[in-house]
């Protein structure tokens, strides 16, 4: 067999290797990509089930406060309670536009910094109703017992309990804001951190997240 042969028989092995591997990486990209996808519809479907619930809570209140607008003991605890909700509300909604608008035609880059915005935003959001979720106890415990039970709590519980519920709540944000900032970024940095704002975003995410990070290091290494 002549040199030239040779050559010309290596030349096309090498190129059908590389297109070999070229189709590999795609297929594996195309895969992550699903896997990607399959996991943020999981996140959609959840977040508009949180968005159906609290909208049904905020007609619920916003019913309640209309038949007791002459009667600010109640009215005001569900201003309060119709505020809290529209806000998770709200967030929702925003959550929702977010990922509908996420594009997987877009660069892998692209799309991993808007699941990492995402995932911020839902950090913050939960972090967020958990702060100011204490305060919310005597409006929710005066509305609720009203509403359901027909029962007026000023007349039947101690004002002391209701007030020390109130101040407790108010109490909770100064405290937890200067817990965050003492020992927030040392939280971040740690695995038990990073592991605990995966579980508050959502393991979907986190998975839609580590499935385009492995695209990005195999094109790295390719």
């Amino acid at each position: 067999m002549e040199l030239d042969e040779l050559k010309a028989i290596w030349q096309n092995n090498e190129a059908h290797f590389e297109r070999t591997l070229q189709l590999n990486a795609e297929l594996i990209e195309e895969r992550r990509l699903r896997e990607s996808g399959r996991h943020l519809r999981r996140l959609t479907a959840g977040i508009t089930l949180e968005a159906v619930f609290n909208l049904v809570a905020v007609l619920a209140i916003a019913s309640f406060a209309a038949d007791h607008v002459r009667e600010p003991r109640f009215f005001v605890p569900a201003l309060l309670l119709a505020a809290y909700a529209i806000a998770i509300f709200a967030a929702n909604v925003r959550q929702i536009v977010d990922l509908r608008s996420i594009d997987f035609a877009e660069p892998v880059v692209g799309v991993a910094r808007r699941l990492e915005t995402l995932r911020l935003r839902r950090i913050r959001t939960t972090l967020a109703t958990l702060l100011f979720a204490p305060l919310m106890w005597a409006p929710l415990a005066i509305v609720a017992a009203r509403g359901f039970f027909g029962i007026d709590l000023y007349a039947v519980a101690d004002p002391r309990w209701l007030t020390a519920n109130g101040l407790f709540g108010l109490a909770v944000i100064p405290a937890a804001i200067f817990v965050a900032r003492r020992f927030g970024q040392r939280l971040r940095e740690s695995s038990l951190g990073r592991a605990l704002a995966d579980e508050i975003a959502g393991r979907s995410l986190a998975a839609a997240r580590d499935d385009l990070a492995a695209i990005g290091r195999f094109a790295e290494d390719g």
